[in-house]
C-alpha cells in the first residue's frame, strides 16, 4: 500500500529527494492522515474537557439568580422532566427564553430560547440555529424544583449556578462534534497554509543551482518531510497538548533545513 511506503521514505532523508514523482492525490491523502496524527492530542483532550464550553448560560445565573418561582410539580428524575401537567411555564432571564414543560414538536429559531421537554432539551439562539441534549446528560443529580424556590442567598446563587451548568452540559455530545470537526478542520488548513509558506521559503535554495524542486514537488518533499515531526508531536502531545502545535512546526522548519544543507547538493546542481 502507497502509505506504508510514504511513510518510510519519511524516514529515508537521504533518498527522500528522489520520491517526489508519487501522484499528487497520493501526497493530499498522506498529508491529511499525518495533520490527523499531529492534531490527535487536542482532539482528544476536547473529547477529555467535552468540548468548547457554551457557559452562557451558567454565566447568566452567575451574574444574577433568576428569582423564578418553578413549578413545584415538575423535578427533573432519571433523565428525564417529569412533571404532574401539560402546563408550560415559561420565564425571561438576561435575553432568553426558557420555558419548561414544552409541549409542541416545533420550536421558533427566531427566538433565543431553552426549551424543555420530558426528554430532551432545545436550544435556539435566535439565528436560525439550534441543538438538541437528549436525556437530561447534564444533570447527574436529581433536580428538584422546589429546592431551588425554597433555597435564598447565597445558597440560591449556587444551586441555580450549578443548574446552568448541567444545562449547558446536556448539550455536550453535540458540542464535542463541532469542537472536533472545527479543531481538525482548522488545523489541517493550517498545516496546509504552513506548508505553501515552507514550500516557498524552499525556493530560495534555488540559488546556487541550476537545477532545482518545482513549486509542486518542493510542496511533496516537505509531506514527506512532515513523517518525524507529526509522531513526535503526538507523543509529546499527549504529554503537553498545548506544546505540540509548537514541536510540530520547529520540528519541520529543523529538519527541512538539514536535510537540504545535508543532502541537497548531492541531488542538485
Amino acid at each position: 500500500m502507497f502509505l506504508v511506503r510514504f511513510f518510510q521514505y519519511s524516514f529515508q532523508y537521504s533518498k527522500v529527494f528522489t520520491r517526489v514523482n508519487e501522484k499528487m492525490w497520493k501526497i493530499i491523502i498522506y498529508f491529511i492522515i499525518l495533520a490527523m496524527i499531529n492534531v490527535f492530542p487536542l482532539n482528544y483532550l476536547i473529547v477529555q474537557e467535552q468540548g468548547w464550553r457554551l457557559n452562557f448560560i451558567e454565566e447568566s445565573f452567575t451574574l444574577e439568580t433568576p428569582d423564578w418561582v418553578l413549578p413545584e410539580s415538575c423535578s427533573i428524575l432519571a433523565s428525564k422532566l417529569v412533571c404532574s401537567t401539560d402546563l408550560e411555564y415559561t420565564y425571561e432571564h438576561q435575553g432568553i427564553t426558557y420555558i419548561f414543560n414544552y409541549q409542541s414538536s416545533d420550536y421558533d429559531l427566531t427566538k433565543k430560547q431553552v426549551l424543555f421537554k420530558e426528554s430532551t432539551i432545545i436550544y435556539s439562539n435566535g439565528e436560525g440555529a439550534s441543538m438538541v441534549g437528549y436525556d437530561y446528560k447534564g444533570f447527574s443529580y436529581s433536580q428538584s424544583f422546589l429546592e431551588l424556590n425554597l433555597s435564598d442567598g447565597a445558597e440560591r446563587q449556587v444551586l441555580y449556578a450549578e443548574f446552568g451548568k448541567a444545562i449547558e452540559e446536556s448539550f455536550s455530545p453535540y458540542i464535542v462534534l463541532y469542537t472536533l470537526l472545527v479543531n481538525t478542520i482548522t488545523s489541517i488548513a493550517m498545516n496546509a497554509l504552513f506548508l505553501i509558506i515552507l514550500s516557498l521559503v524552499l525556493q530560495l535554495f534555488r540559488f546556487g543551482y541550476s537545477k532545482f524542486f518545482t513549486y509542486l514537488d518542493s510542496i511533496k518533499f516537505l509531506v514527506y518531510i512532515m513523517g518525524v515531526p507529526a509522531l513526535l508531536s503526538f507523543f509529546v502531545g499527549l504529554m503537553e497538548p498545548a506544546f505540540s502545535p509548537v514541536l510540530f512546526q520547529l520540528g519541520m522548519g529543523i529538519i527541512t533545513m538539514v536535510v537540504m544543507l545535508v543532502y541537497g547538493k548531492k541531488y542538485f546542481r
